[in-house]
């Protein structure tokens, strides 16, 4: 992922040196919107659990198609099974929150070409995007009135030392990267100023933003080791035996979705050269 990156940037990089000037110019501009979560507890990408998210973003256009974007997301997930129409995910009965903050560099390439400068740019205008992203969470479960940082408690085992039959994940990173993409459309409301409707997709490489993966660990040695990490691993009362010691579906790894409204505005770098009239020699 880091080479994936690197390579990223050195092309952006290369791509608005070769900038052809009479086109170029910047934008920049704040959103707001809501964020979903797809994940072990909502995989049915149910709306209830919709949260807010905010945003800022500043681009640079160096191709008539294409722009290249600096975004910073800060949004909030959560989820809960007694909100399932599913019985076993009810009685299977965990829940969460988790702020998300992200930090992302994207390529958009839009369906219209914008050739004579943002003066003559479309007034609507589809676009698709992708990109590389790092994003920060913490996944937290509320337990007799107080919410509990679930990573460090090792509700699946991770601190627990793994025996004959009995392998535990290890510990997961609260910072790690993803892959933002998606589609949107640009609006233009003024001269300089652009209305962007977006909704774009996370693709991540952990199944720990819910902090639920894959199996139950021993509760009797958890227990003994931390009872509060007992008590947030298991919330299923009397129906232990219906879940099968199944936790979660680790094949699939969880996403978040930003749905935002972005207004932005065009910073115009390219200067017009000013004439001045010719004198006549005597």
């Amino acid at each position: 992922m880091k080479k994936a990156g690197l390579f990223f940037i050195t092309l952006i990089v290369f791509l608005s040196a070769n900038a052809q000037y009479r086109y170029g110019y910047f934008k920049v501009g704040v959103s707001a919107g809501t964020t979903n979560y797809l994940g072990d507890l909502d995989d049915d990408f149910t709306f209830k659990f919709t949260r807010p998210g905010l945003g800022a973003v500043g681009s640079f256009r160096f191709n008539p198609h294409m722009e290249a974007r600096f975004s910073f997301f800060q949004g909030w997930v959560g989820a809960k099974d007694e909100n399932s129409a599913n019985d076993p995910r009810r009685w299977r009965n965990l829940s969460f929150r988790s702020p998300v903050t992200e930090g992302a560099l994207t390529l958009s390439y839009d369906m219209f070409g914008e050739s004579r400068g943002f003066r003559f740019r479309p007034g609507f205008n589809p676009y698709i995007f992708g990109g590389v992203g790092v994003f920060r969470f913490n996944p937290q479960a509320k337990l007799n009135g107080s919410w509990y940082d679930l990573q460090p408690l090792g509700t699946e085992g991770q601190y627990l030392p793994s025996v004959p039959g009995k392998q535990y994940p290890k510990p997961y990173a609260l910072t790690q990267v993803c892959l933002p993409m998606g589609a949107g459309a640009h609006i233009m409301v003024g001269k300089k100023w652009n209305l962007d409707v977006e909704m774009g997709f996370r693709k991540l490489f952990t199944d720990y933003l819910d902090d639920v993966s894959t199996r139950y660990p021993d509760l009797v040695a958890l227990a003994q080791a931390n009872p509060t990490a007992a008590e947030l691993s298991y919330r299923g009362g009397n129906n232990f035996f219906i879940t099968k010691y199944i936790r979660g579906d680790k094949k699939q790894a969880d996403w978040y979705i930003y749905t935002s409204v972005t207004a932005s505005y065009v910073i115009d770098w390219v200067k017009c050269p000013k004439f001045r009239p010719m004198r006549r020699g005597r």
